[in-house]
């Protein structure tokens, strides 16, 4: 909670860039045992609702950090919409009128506009990652082949980025091209005349000469410019699977698990996750168990077992989400759930009967502990206490140095770091504002992703 308020007054004076209005007062709820990492502001009844556990998939700052950036962002929106017919209006029905509002400030404007305020504010926001830009990029000059709608509405049948990157990048255009927050213009008109039906489309032609078509379509024509002027990269990589997908399909942290067999975890839209195993000479696929909503990603197979999280809703409280301990016996393709293990990330097997993981608690501090989870009695735990200003984004060992081995985030951005001896914190890197992930040791060699080139 301290954490919280001292990020969002930090924010505070500047907060409001581009608006008239600064952010509505308004009540900061947190939930410190989601593991389910999110943030949202809601007017019904007004709030910002922070679910504090630090994302798994983070980058290069503080979780709450972004989140003060981002949702505090909301408030001076709502702020700015609550005038006008909207404020008049919650007279009579109350905060129920925001409803109404929302209707001049379209989502991916919101979301756009937060994205924008979160990667301007902060040390290293979300838009500056090489992945949030990846798909669109891939896709080439879709912008000229086809409709905005999907792009706006998404889909179930293929991969469609969010709100948040189609948001951002038009905001980021809009406002580079017309040198101001085009928001604070559309918002004002629109809560003032609401009888003119599209009163956001009105506004954009009033005040800029454009459309959302138009700004879609110009965003993508300049990133596109941009993305062909760089230099051409060749696809070394050769397909493995001659499957065919109906649907889109996404197959995650493959790894050998004999000569000719990837083990890799598959998920698609309209089913569960699931391990699949994919022969590597007919590329054939074979399904070997289901999985619940995996938190963080499965561990290399040892000992014929594979160890992952998953994501499980208390029963009774709605913002209880716990990250529980699997595995799954590759021979049997049975998975089984060690239910006394509710707050456990990153699983590494150190042999076939010891196991390091991080262990996160509400209070925001992590562990790092290394034992045998399996016994049902309470065992004795190697423990190793992080300060509470570092959070951990992944958990390794190496058989070569025996050492275990994590990538840490704080304030000075991301970090290599090792369980000394004597179980201190030991730096192998120093902090930077480049997002590191993935990490893999194996024979005195440290194996991880990285932005630093830019890609």
């Amino acid at each position: 909670g301290y954490k919280m308020m001292y990020y969002a007054r930090a924010v505070q004076p500047d907060i409001d860039f581009g608006f008239r209005h600064g952010p509505m007062k308004i009540p900061f709820v947190i939930h410190p045992e989601n593991f389910s990492s999110n943030g949202l502001v809601m007017w019904l009844p007004k709030r910002v609702e922070i679910l504090s556990s630090p994302a798994v998939s983070g980058y290069s700052m503080p979780w709450l950090k972004q989140l003060a950036a981002h949702e505090y962002r909301h408030a001076v929106q709502y702020n700015n919409i609550n005038r006008g017919f909207v404020r008049a209006f919650s007279y009579i029905i109350g905060q129920q009128s925001s409803t109404i509002g929302l209707l001049f400030m379209p989502l991916w404007g919101l979301e756009g506009d937060a994205t924008l305020s979160e990667t301007q504010m902060s040390s290293f926001g979300r838009a500056l990652q090489p992945s949030f830009t990846m798909h669109y990029r891939a896709l080439g000059n879709f912008a000229k082949e086809r409709g905005p709608n999907k792009w706006f509405c998404g889909s179930y049948r293929e991969y469609i980025p969010d709100h948040y990157q189609l948001g951002y990048q038009i905001t980021a255009y809009a406002n580079t091209k017309y040198n101001e927050n085009i928001w604070d213009k559309i918002v004002r008109y629109a809560v003032r005349n609401p009888y003119t039906i599209a009163p956001t489309y009105v506004a954009m032609r009033k005040y800029y000469s454009t459309s959302t078509t138009k700004l879609f379509r110009e965003t993508f024509a300049d990133l596109n410019d941009y993305w062909n002027s760089l230099p051409y990269q060749p696809n070394t990589s050769t397909q493995i699977s001659a499957d065919k997908q109906k649907g889109y399909t996404k197959h995650r942290y493959p790894q050998y698990i004999d000569q000719n067999s990837i083990l890799s975890l598959c998920e698609t839209l309209d089913k569960p996750d699931a391990f699949v195993v994919t022969d590597s000479k007919s590329g054939r696929r074979k399904l070997l168990a289901y999985t619940g909503a995996v938190s963080t990603r499965p561990s290399e197979v040892v000992g014929g077992r594979i160890w992952w999280t998953e994501y499980r809703r208390s029963l009774l409280f709605a913002e209880r989400v716990n990250s529980k301990l699997c595995y799954m016996d590759i021979e049997r393709g049975r998975t089984h759930t060690i239910n006394h293990k509710d707050k456990v990330l990153y699983p590494t097997p150190i042999s076939e009967h010891e196991l390091a993981w991080v262990e996160y608690f509400p209070n925001g501090c992590y562990n790092i502990v290394r034992g045998n989870p399996l016994p049902r009695q309470k065992a004795e735990y190697l423990r190793v206490e992080i300060p509470s200003d570092i959070e951990i984004h992944g958990l390794a060992y190496d058989n070569y140095t025996r050492a275990l081995y994590f990538i840490a985030t704080d304030d000075s951005g991301m970090w290599l770091g090792r369980v000394g001896k004597n179980r201190e914190i030991e730096h192998i890197t120093q902090g930077a504002y480049i997002t590191i992930s993935d990490l893999r040791a194996k024979d005195g060699m440290l194996y991880f992703g990285s932005i630093q080139s830019g890609k």
